[in-house]
């Protein structure tokens, strides 16, 4: 039998999507070299090419960690602050019967940005591989072995020991699979599109979210005359856009946004994905934490998704790094207890809010539509109402 190579690092992450290399750059910027860091990358074919543009929403506690780490100058550049977030109900294509127009913005800065997603893993790529004490594999893992002082990983010919694992490796998370832990999901019986459009007006840096009853459609700013459009659709009325041509699109895109951006000129980069919920039911076993996207998969509608990954690594770097300063062991059951009660309250209040929306706006049923107008009529008239939603979109009412 062929003797498997053992190979020792402090922390192993399983993947390496933007909320594991944010983790392994902020331990590594404040800890320097004391922590050897493994991220492991599984073997695969990525489907997307490099065209392929997906819009990110950064909030402002996003801002405030890059900000802390350093890296807000290098990422702010590419980013498109949003101004004004319009929020309305529509019973029709034509008929809009509520709006809801946010201000942006909490104590005088903007409160979340639009980014490309590329441009935001190549900052921290970059940044990450100037750290020697980060080193990235690329294999699949076979097993995972939970011990008193250590946890050991079977990737292939080697044995990768350490004192933490940090599964983040998304939603199809082979590492909670292998540790059997299990979450909470449904499905949201919901496809979403996701496309680039150039347009013929300025979006001024507004942001605007129409609630159809099939679901709803987002345009993003990504540029003065580029807007992404993420539109959320009931799976079985999916196929009539997959099916029609890109001039029909443009038409039925148009006419949700036509008053704000004028004519569509083009349209790009067209994807769509599956939309379901899903939380974790434990943040940690022994010696394993659980993160990002495996930790929680929630309703697109707010952007929120990765901006909740990334408070996450706040509050389990946070743990680390005290963990070393004071010689304590970085993998113990205290520090994982700790970072599931910071954690899963925002986590749970975050994807039962957007559950709960979606669940409401999201159907035919005509007798709610006097509820969800009172809704938004009710948040545009009273002023705290509006402040406290800008602010819990800017993540900063969160305590991490």
């Amino acid at each position: 039998m062929k003797q498997l190579n053992t190979v020792y690092s402090d922390i192993i992450i399983v993947g390496n999507g933007i909320t594991s290399q944010f983790l392994a750059l902020r331990l590594s910027k404040i800890l320097g070299n004391r922590l050897a860091i493994t991220i492991i990358d599984k073997e695969k074919n990525d489907s997307r090419t490099s065209e392929y543009v997906r819009s990110l929403s950064v909030s402002l506690s996003t801002v405030n960690l890059c900000k802390s780490m350093g890296i807000w100058e290098l990422i702010e550049p590419h980013t498109h602050p949003i101004r004004k977030i319009i929020i309305s109900h529509s019973v029709s294509d034509e008929e809009k019967r509520s709006f809801l127009n946010l201000d942006n913005r909490v104590n005088d800065e903007v409160a979340s940005y639009i980014i490309d997603e590329r441009v935001l893993r190549k900052v921290i790529s970059e940044e990450t591989a100037k750290f020697n004490n980060i080193n990235l594999i690329h294999t699949n893992i076979d097993d995972i072995n939970l011990g008193d002082d250590l946890i050991s990983i079977k990737a292939q010919d080697q044995i990768l020991t350490s004192k933490l694992v940090v599964a983040g490796d998304g939603r199809k998370s082979i590492v909670k699979k292998l540790l059997k832990i299990k979450s909470i999901s449904w499905d949201y019986n919901q496809t979403a599109l996701s496309c680039l459009i150039k347009h013929k007006a300025n979006n001024d840096n507004i942001a605007i979210e129409n609630f159809l009853h099939t679901g709803p459609i987002a345009l993003l700013p990504m540029g003065k005359r580029i807007s992404s459009v993420i539109w959320s659709v009931q799976r079985d009325k999916i196929h009539e856009i997959k099916n029609i041509c890109d001039g029909d699109l443009k038409l039925s895109i148009e006419k949700q946004f036509k008053s704000y951006i004028g004519e569509i000129t083009a349209i790009d980069n067209s994807s769509f994905f599956e939309l379901n919920f899903s939380i974790a039911q434990k943040l940690y076993v022994k010696r394993c934490a659980v993160m990002g996207d495996a930790a929680h998969s929630i309703h697109p509608l707010a952007g929120q998704g990765t901006n909740l990954g990334l408070r996450d690594i706040i509050s389990l770097s946070d743990g680390i790094i005290e963990a070393v300063k004071y010689g304590l062991d970085i993998g113990s059951i205290n520090n994982l207890q700790e970072y599931q009660r910071l954690r899963m309250p925002d986590i749970l209040t975050s994807a039962l809010a957007y559950d709960g929306i979606n669940r409401l706006y999201s159907n035919s049923i005509v007798g709610l539509n006097p509820i969800k107008d009172l809704a938004i009529s009710l948040a545009e008239s009273i002023p705290i109402i509006k402040k406290n939603l800008v602010k819990g979109g800017s993540g900063l009412a969160i305590k991490s």
